[in-house]
């Protein structure tokens, strides 16, 4: 049942979010970091980029990502699907959260659309105000993990957690 609940705020959350810190890395291990604008499809992620920026090549390489908003985080699974242009759904929500960024970038050739499917979140600390807890602070005494794939919740206890931060 709590794996449930927090799914469904962890849905929410995602279709509200407009920006998230996208880390990659390649398959020598070395990691890079950017901030991407998103698109969610329930718990599947959309970002495009130019393919010859290092993150693409990174994925190309080692599709395990992880995904940062806020005190959230996320690992998934990322594969290039194309070019941007041609996935209407894409499209259509680029239009509605990343006007600008759609009219600069999207129909340019050597843009990629990057799709990630989440396979874990984990969620800890303190949070206000945004989208997970209510209008309310909630404060965490272990760390929340969601694993998307065999849809199980379990609780990781971590004593610095009980005064925040």
């Amino acid at each position: 049942m709590e794996y449930e609940l927090l799914l469904e705020k962890i849905i929410k959350l995602l279709s509200k979010t407009n920006y998230v810190v996208l880390a990659t890395a390649s398959k020598d291990g070395v990691v890079t970091a950017s901030k991407m604008c998103m698109i969610a499809n329930v718990t599947t992620l959309y970002f495009q980029t130019d393919s010859n920026f290092e993150k693409a090549r990174n994925i190309m390489e080692n599709p395990n990502v992880a995904i940062t908003i806020e005190n959230i985080y996320f690992k998934g699974q990322a594969t290039i699907i194309g070019h941007p242009s041609e996935n209407k759904f894409f499209v259509e929500k680029m239009k509605e959260k990343h006007y600008q960024t759609y009219e600069n970038y999207t129909d340019l050739p050597n843009q990629i659309l990057i799709e990630v499917k989440l396979t874990e979140c984990r969620i800890w600390g303190i949070w206000q105000n945004n989208g997970i807890g209510e209008d309310k602070i909630h404060r965490e005494e272990s760390i929340k993990v969601l694993n998307l794939k065999n849809k199980q919740l379990t609780k990781i206890k971590c004593d610095n957690l009980k005064g925040g931060y």
